[in-house]
């Protein structure tokens, strides 16, 4: 067992001022010390106190990064956030080090999709909002029920969290068209030739007239702004939904709300937005019906960083140990 003094350090700062599983726990930094062997776990509250840890801080695990913090970071190897997208904080990395982003939050998202997709479908979001109050509306949400067994869902982003998603609802008989720069890579376990089909962009408005609904779980980038644009959420079925668990900037919004309010499509839930957080000065947004939202929450829990923590010295070990 190596003394204190041979320990490498790990600095820590994963506070977050209203989500209370996005900051480590006490319990959480030992679980850690104990999958890293040879390292101790220094839990930071203070941003000031993060910036003293990283003059001799070997791996740094935090939410937020600045690029005059790395400039005094002279021992560290590894930069690692929870985050699963690349956006959530932008800096050059000085030679020899490396980035790790979260792999982990599919299993969480993809039931938050597929509780929203399953309700969209079988008329409870719906019944529960806009006609919470009337005593009896079947006139109004039997036309808008439908079964999702046998529906046709594409999913925009088919990486970890995409495919995830694909995973949770193939149980209830859906077929599954996935849409990735490369649709030649390894198709997932679950996968069913024939049923299932998995496709490049290019040919994403050829398909697009072919889905009942389409789950985007896509990063931040050039290539995804507005993907779905006016355009293209005209080519969608009518009474088609949408659901968005990736980042805001993939959807033309004032254009998804004119398709919403005409009655083109038939619902939308969004969990990311091109602006957050969203603010009374959203009321277009705000009042849209068949418009759901989450607050960017759909991977929390309570064991968030639990996941992470695993999921972070899995990939700590695949990388060479950062030595």
């Amino acid at each position: 067992m190596p003394s204190s003094s041979e320990l490498e350090t790990i600095a820590v700062f994963l506070r977050h001022h209203s989500v209370s599983c996005w900051q480590m726990t006490p319990a959480q930094g030992q679980l850690l010390e104990e999958l890293m062997p040879g390292y101790r776990v220094v839990l930071c509250a203070r941003e000031e106190d993060f910036v003293k840890q990283l003059n001799r801080a070997s791996i740094a695990i935090t939410w937020q990064c600045r690029q005059d913090w790395l400039d005094q970071a002279a021992k560290l190897r590894i930069l690692a956030t929870p985050a699963a997208g690349k956006d959530y904080f932008t800096v050059a990395l000085p030679p020899g080090v490396i980035r790790l982003n979260g792999q982990f939050h599919g299993e969480l998202i993809a039931e938050t999709a597929v509780g929203a997709i399953l309700a969209m479908f079988r008329g409870i979001l719906p019944a529960v909002s806009q006609y919470a109050a009337a005593p009896w509306p079947r006139p109004e949400l039997s036309p808008r029920i439908r079964p999702l067994r046998g529906s046709r869902i594409g999913i925009l982003g088919f990486g970890h969290i995409g495919q995830a998603i694909g995973a949770l609802l193939k149980p209830f008989g859906v077929h599954i068209t996935g849409f990735r720069k490369n649709p030649q890579s390894p198709a997932p376990d679950w996968f069913v030739p024939g049923e299932d089909a998995c496709f490049g962009p290019s040919e994403l408005d050829q398909v697009l007239p072919t889905l009942e609904h389409i789950v985007l779980a896509m990063p931040r980038s050039a290539d995804t702004d507005n993907i779905l644009d006016a355009r293209r959420l005209a080519l969608l079925p009518r009474h088609a939904s949408i659901s968005n668990f990736g980042r805001g900037n993939a959807i033309e919004l004032p254009a998804l709300l004119q398709a919403l309010r005409s009655g083109q499509l038939s619902g939308a839930f969004l969990d990311v937005f091109p602006r957050e957080p969203l603010d009374q000065t959203d009321a277009e947004l705000l009042s849209c019906p068949n418009l759901w939202r989450l607050p960017h929450l759909s991977a929390a829990a309570d064991h968030y960083l639990d996941l992470f923590i695993r999921d972070f010295v899995r990939q700590y070990r695949l990388c060479g140990s950062g030595r």
